[in-house]
């Protein structure tokens, strides 16, 4: 919802800026234009920023030892680390495997 909200009033803020540089007052659009991509733009790109909680995957990774509670759903989350690339990904810990078995 405050998401929505968010995005809502940087795509009218977006859009008084380019109506106000049309009108000819440009300082004040430009500001307005500049404001409204840049949150517009961070909002909608912030959910590719956070990692979703993934299945173990397959291949080299190792278990790093660190484990969290995900405060959005309770469930437990460990960290795997791919020693070749140095990515790391979070993934379902074991009381949450257990629950969702896989097919």
């Amino acid at each position: 919802m405050l998401r929505n909200v968010v995005i809502a009033v940087a795509a009218i803020l977006t859009c008084v800026g380019i109506g106000l540089i049309a009108s000819g007052v440009h300082a004040p659009g430009w500001q307005a234009l500049a404001i409204g991509v840049i949150v517009l733009i961070g909002t909608l790109f912030e959910r590719w920023r956070y990692r979703h909680i993934e299945e173990p995957p397959k291949g080299d990774w190792q278990r790093t030892g660190e484990q969290f509670i995900d405060p959005s759903t309770g469930d437990p989350v460990e960290v795997m680390f791919d020693p070749r690339t140095g990515e790391r990904r979070y993934v379902a810990g074991e009381s949450r495997r257990e629950k969702d078995p896989a097919p």
